[in-house]
């Protein structure tokens, strides 16, 4: 028995560990196993989940999660050897090229399926034209074999057609789905469950020595906020939200309750944690830059948060 193996990939925010999680939900017929970098982006029900040893994940439904930590080769090469998988998804970085894991699909073990870009029917115009991201959002388009225009909740009518024509235009060769706001999962459901395409590598794939990723974006993390007025804090974020092309992390309030915190699109989304789920180790808050400033940036951003919060309540 051979997986199917599938590539999620997007630019960062783009709604990737959002599809994840409603795939690990259990949308896909059979067994299925999905590969993401971080577990912490991954909002798991606890409800759901049966086990968790190392790097991986077991939920009640049959899924399986497991993290890629330093050796994806290990990763994948054990997937490949189980036998007892339908599917398997990857989750590529938010800055990674998918080019890079799709070459796996032609591994004995997996037979392919597809790669499949997200893409924020709010944002992925402004991307494209960015002097800094626009080449990793245009390479990751580039290597499509279908673009998810997502949260097109968000987005006018009008705004959504023109993220159609602006991907359409970016893969052309790709086969192009809209998220259906009022059945979100319906559309990427379907993708995954589709007729496989067809793939141009084979064996196993090698690391590219020279990622032109690294260059462009920089990340820094704030850890150990401890108990802070969360509203106030993610206001100043939110001020400096046209500085960052991404953050997330978990902030707790004097109260002790627990808060995720996403800021994509120039935009800043705060909402309790699920009822149930593990709490976090401690508050932390992940932020990326980009551009050939984006040290700076990260440098000077972070000392306004860190002054917000040094005035949280004890």
């Amino acid at each position: 028995m051979t997986a199917r193996l599938g590539i999620i990939g997007g630019y960062l925010g783009s709604g990737k560990s959002t599809l994840v999680n409603r795939l690990l939900a259990g949308v896909l017929p059979g067994r299925t196993a999905v590969v993401v970098n971080d577990f912490g982006s991954v909002n798991i029900d606890a409800d759901l989940i049966a086990s968790a040893s190392g790097d991986t994940v077991e939920l009640t439904n049959g899924c399986i999660c497991c993290q890629i930590s330093d050796d994806a080769l290990r990763t994948m090469t054990a997937l490949a050897a189980r036998g007892d998988l339908d599917h398997v998804l990857c989750e590529v970085s938010g800055v990674g090229d998918p080019a890079q894991l799709a070459a796996w699909r032609d591994f004995p073990g997996f037979s392919p399926g597809p790669v499949l870009i997200c893409a924020d029917a709010t944002a992925v115009r402004r991307l494209l034209r960015d002097q800094y991201v626009g080449d990793t959002v245009r390479r990751q388009l580039a290597a499509a074999e279908v673009v998810l225009v997502t949260k097109t909740d968000l987005a006018l009518p009008a705004g959504t057609q023109e993220a159609v024509e602006t991907c359409r235009e970016a893969a052309p060769r790709a086969r192009l789905l809209v998220q259906d706001p009022a059945d979100p999962g319906a559309a990427a459901t379907a993708a995954f469950a589709g007729p496989a395409p067809g793939t141009q590598n084979g064996g196993a794939p090698q690391d590219d020595p020279a990622d032109r990723h690294a260059t462009t974006h920089r990340s820094t993390a704030l850890e150990d906020l401890g108990r802070l007025d969360v509203a106030a804090f993610t206001r100043v974020l939110a001020g400096q939200a046209g500085r960052l092309v991404r953050a997330k992390g978990f902030l707790q309030d004097p109260a002790g309750r627990w808060h995720e915190v996403q800021l994509s699109g120039g935009r800043v989304d705060l909402r309790p944690r699920p009822p149930g789920r593990p709490a976090p180790e401690h508050p932390a808050l992940v932020l990326i830059a980009a551009g050939p400033d984006a040290e700076d940036i990260l440098g000077e951003v972070r000392a306004v948060l860190l002054h917000a919060a040094t005035s949280r309540p004890e």
